[in-house]
């Protein structure tokens, strides 16, 4: 049976097997141990708490990107494990779902980076306990749409419920170029920008149009556009998203089961390179967990797939 909790260096490799055009890169890694069990034995000192990383898709990749970011959390002082299902989880195409779930109950707080997951009661429920347990909560671009479950299924309602209850937005549409992004100015203040100027920059991903829940706290706005308006329909509400449209990419809230949260619909593979990005995701995570964000001065690494979105 795989095993779905590896170290982020193994998750790397093992993920750049399956992907042809990342072989290059793969090869000229540093090799890395493979772990014996899910869980290495506690250190004395817990550092900053664990960190449980859940990859449930393969769209924008973060098979490859999670464990690379986690190995960055790593080294800043949090302890953390990768949920790494083998083959694509979506709609459980690969016929196991996210095995290794179990591992929440021990996290101090998850990033989650899921899509279109159709998950059986017992890997489901595992996941419903930590959500319901308010420990702090970080969802990445396609988060906003974790599930999708037949209509007539008696989970249907988490289709949009993951995004609207747990991270404050369901999925609406998204625009069609690079997304020009902007520090929110009244924002300013609030630990997560640390470091972040007032200069703009560019993630490779189309920008999500979001529909925040009251209490949604705006961080960073981005500006993108495509090639015609058009009227989006859904069970909420009718919009018109115009050419050009600009929206908030990442925010912070309180939840519904009083977890916090710090969400954002950045996550292209390209993102991380971009070293606001990752220092945004960086600080959203300890924000999120509770630890300390890195000061200005602290030195955040970025790191570049060799792979399309």
């Amino acid at each position: 049976m795989n095993n779905p909790c590896i170290d982020h260096g193994r998750a790397a490799a093992r993920a750049a097997t399956t992907r042809r055009v990342f072989l290059q890169q793969a090869a000229g890694a540093a090799a890395v141990p493979l772990v014996s069990q899910c869980l290495a034995a506690e250190d004395s000192a817990r550092g900053k708490g664990r960190l449980v990383f859940v990859v449930g898709t393969h769209h924008y990749h973060p098979e490859l990107s999670m464990p690379p970011l986690a190995k960055e959390l790593e080294r800043l002082g949090f302890r953390t494990s990768v949920i790494l299902p083998p083959g694509d989880p979506e709609e459980n195409r690969n016929g196991e779902g996210v095995p290794g779930l179990e591992l929440l109950e021990q996290a101090d707080a998850a990033v989650f980076f899921l899509r279109f997951l159709a998950l059986d009661d017992a890997q489901f429920g595992h996941l419903q306990r930590y959500l319901t347990s308010g420990k702090p909560v970080i969802g990445l671009r396609t988060s906003t749409h974790a599930f999708r479950y037949p209509a007539d299924h008696p989970r249907a309602a988490w289709n949009e419920d993951f995004g609207r209850s747990v991270l404050g937005t369901h999925y609406l549409r998204h625009m069609q170029s690079p997304t020009e992004c902007r520090r929110f100015d009244q924002a300013k203040a609030h630990p997560i920008l640390t470091g972040l100027d007032d200069q703009p920059f560019t993630s490779p991903g189309q920008l999500y149009i979001v529909d925040l829940a009251p209490g949604c706290v705006p961080l960073v706005i981005g500006r993108g556009e495509a090639p015609r308006e058009q009227v989006v329909n859904d069970r909420f509400r009718t919009r018109l998203v115009a050419r050009t449209e600009s929206d908030i990419v990442a925010w912070t809230w309180q939840n519904r089961y009083g977890a916090r949260v710090f969400a954002s619909t950045l996550g292209h593979p390209q993102d991380f390179a971009v070293p606001q990005i990752m220092r945004l995701v960086v600080n959203g995570i300890h924000w999120a967990a509770g630890a300390p964000v890195p000061d200005a001065s602290t030195a955040i690494n970025t790191f570049r797939l060799e792979i399309d979105a």
